[in-house]
């Protein structure tokens, strides 16, 4: 993958940047449609890389005949969400199934709580490496369904796919299927929420007992119409983008106010960084004044349920000179890369000042006010979407910026450069 420079002629942005459609949506309503009764459209389902892989190991799935017992070898690459929901999915069907990945980053991203949680239902899950971490043979057990008693506990510590995939995979359970999440601490929770309303939007009942319980069953129907809304993560770099601009007004498609998207608190956070949200109809309008009042006094941002917007919050305090403690952040050396490393690392390159703190399991990421000189730096992406998405947002403030690999992108926003294009970015 090429490097790519990229700079603004004009620190003034005006105009339109169609957003991708969000993936986790896309991805969830894939696993719905294929458990469907009875076949449904998606309307502006994602191009990501990761919904592209979704649809074509389904179909894999779909094509198999039950009574072949060759491997089935499904390469997920680095699709975490993929993965995992196939993993739940898989443990019931008949078949012999190999969850692999052609890179290497999957071997080192959890997938042990997941595997514990079937494993207790009497599904036969071996791994072919590391244990507690992909590739993984599983042999689908149908008549584990049967034989459960309809309860299952997950730890939801580490992520909260592990919950969603089980969620997913509920419908087969003819009686339904209670889910406890275990753990001291429940991360990414409004994805489990997502999960549940897209559940019920065809038709499913999901039930949260308390907040450890859920409650699923019924086996999902067509809705009346899919549309799946722009992606709240992927609107962050145009949120940071004019914060550090002199000036704009943006609009972005087909996000609303009443999102299922948990990143939607994104609006609440950059209003004290100088970008004012107005919600339409039918989209959202951002606007940063000439004369814009940004709140400079130290911030502090929890991540817990929001990890994707910490690397374009971290960018954008840092080129703001706004002092920020970003705590809840323990799950971002599970993801793409190790996110804490990456951030630290490129964050000094650039001139920033930065504090990792670890403690046990809790990790905070603090930055100082200094000056920074992006210009004079190739900042490295680590194969991870969104150190390149983060730091893109620099190229507004400073001459220019300088980031490998410019097609890392693709996993979540493939459109990305083009929409930089359009808002007046030079490459």
């Amino acid at each position: 993958m090429d490097d790519i420079t990229l700079s603004f002629k004009h620190r003034i942005l005006q105009g339109e940047a169609p957003l991708p459609s969000s993936k986790s949506i896309s991805n969830r309503y894939l696993i719905l449609q294929f458990l469907a009764e009875e076949d449904f459209d998606i309307e502006n389902l994602s191009d990501s890389d990761d919904t592209r892989l979704m649809q074509k190991l389904l179909k894999v799935i779909r094509n198999h005949d039950e009574d072949d017992e060759d491997e089935v070898v499904l390469d997920c690459f680095n699709a975490g969400a993929v993965i995992r929901f196939l993993t739940a999915l898989l443990a019931f069907k008949p078949g012999n199934w190999v969850l692999t990945s052609s890179n290497e980053r999957m071997k080192v991203r959890p997938i042990g709580p997941l595997v514990d949680a079937l494993r207790s239902m009497g599904v036969e899950i071996t791994y072919l490496g590391e244990e507690g971490y992909p590739p993984l043979q599983i042999t689908g057990n149908p008549q584990a369904i049967q034989e459960s008693d309809g309860r299952v506990c997950v730890d939801a510590g580490q992520s909260s796919q592990f919950v969603s995939a089980l969620m997913l995979a509920a419908p087969l359970f003819p009686q339904g299927l209670h889910i406890e999440m275990g753990g001291e601490t429940k991360v990414s929770l409004p994805y489990v929420q997502m999960t549940a309303q897209l559940m019920r939007n065809c038709g499913v009942e999901v039930i949260f007992i308390d907040s450890n319980n859920i409650f699923v069953d019924g086996r999902p129907h067509a809705p009346e119409k899919v549309l799946i809304e722009s992606d709240w993560s992927a609107a962050s770099y145009i949120y940071a983008l004019l914060a550090l601009s002199q000036e704009g007004r943006i609009e972005l498609p087909l996000l609303t106010e009443e999102s299922v998207q948990g990143d939607r608190i994104l609006a609440d956070w950059f209003e004290d960084l100088g970008v004012e949200t107005e919600f339409a109809e039918d989209r959202v309008i951002l606007t940063k004044r000439a004369d814009a009042e940004i709140d400079r006094s130290p911030k502090e941002y929890d991540f817990v349920h929001h990890p994707d917007l910490a690397q374009t919050m971290a960018v954008c305090c840092a080129a703001l000179g706004i002092e920020a403690r970003l705590y809840g952040i323990f799950g971002l050396k599970y993801k793409e890369t190790d996110r804490i490393l990456a951030l630290r690392n490129e964050l000094e390159r650039i001139g920033a000042r930065v504090e990792l703190r670890e403690e046990a399991e809790e990790n905070e990421l603090h930055i100082f006010p200094s000056q920074l000189h992006p210009e004079n730096e190739l900042i490295r992406t680590y194969g991870d979407h969104r150190m390149a998405l983060a730091f893109s947002a620099l190229a507004i403030a400073y001459d220019k910026v300088n980031l490998q690999q410019r097609d890392v992108v693709n996993k979540s926003f493939p459109g990305y450069w083009n929409v930089m294009k359009k808002l007046g970015a030079k490459f």
